[in-house]
């Protein structure tokens, strides 16, 4: 099942693999909200250095886009949305200005999702869940373990979704369901069976976790900040001086 999903951690000694949870948190956080505003300059260097990393992490291109086509698809809405505009009456209507802003909105998302995937990839589930009670740790009000228990759940739960998912979808096609000319058909019974595996998992997953008397009083993982994140985010602020070269 490991291999159906683009989105989990692959073993590896990349650059990424080596940088601390909490250094590749910290650029997320910073480079992906800048990404949210960014123009040209900045998004172009992002999207350079990603493909890099994405490569030397041993992610698949081709894997990543199968896996994140939904998403693409929503990508694809939204640039249609942002590009046509149906100023004075029922005619749509395009310009060259819309269809950039456009391509810029789509451009930004895509970034910082691909920045999501490249830290699942790289980051074993338990540092995530390490890092994250650090960085709670002095918010008060919030219980840091809880929290990055349910984050780490999540970000579980992510890949065995879409393998479900693509399983069902399988399932179906085999039973000639996408003949069905009424989209809405096709995807009550498509989304309806899958909550219902998904639901069914989270109550196992509760009890099995209930059974082995789960707490969140459990030893974390040794977190160490190097020199290597030094230079890392070092790196992040000079790439975060572009975002004001337009």
């Amino acid at each position: 099942m490991g291999e159906l999903t683009a989105i989990g951690f692959i073993p590896g000694r990349s650059l990424l693999h080596r940088l601390d949870p909490r250094t590749k948190q910290m650029l997320l956080f910073l480079l992906g909200g800048l990404s949210l505003n960014a123009g040209v300059t900045f998004l172009g260097v992002v999207t350079l250095a990603l493909g890099i990393l994405g490569r030397s992490a041993g992610l698949s291109l081709g894997r990543t886009i199968a896996e994140t086509r939904y998403f693409l698809y929503f990508l694809v809405f939204v640039f249609a949305v942002r590009a046509v505009s149906f100023s004075g009456g029922w005619i749509p209507s395009v310009s060259l200005p819309a269809l950039v802003e456009a391509g810029m909105v789509c451009w930004r998302l895509l970034s910082v999702v691909l920045m999501g995937i490249l830290l699942m990839a790289s980051t074993r589930i338990a540092h995530i869940r390490a890092a994250l009670v650090w960085f709670l740790r002095p918010i008060p009000g919030i219980n840091p373990r809880m929290a990055a228990t349910m984050v780490g759940l999540v970000v579980r739960f992510l890949p065995l979704i879409l393998f479900q998912a693509r399983e069902m979808s399988d399932a179906q096609r085999a039973r000639c369901i996408d003949r069905r000319k009424n989209p809405l058909v096709r995807l009550r019974h498509f989304t309806i069976p899958l909550f219902r595996r998904v639901f069914l998992g989270a109550d196992e997953l509760a009890a099995a976790m209930q059974a082995r008397c789960y707490s969140n009083d459990r030893t974390l993982p040794a977190l160490a900040f190097g020199r290597i994140d030094a230079v890392a985010l070092g790196v992040a602020l000079l790439l975060a001086a572009t975002v004001f070269i337009q």
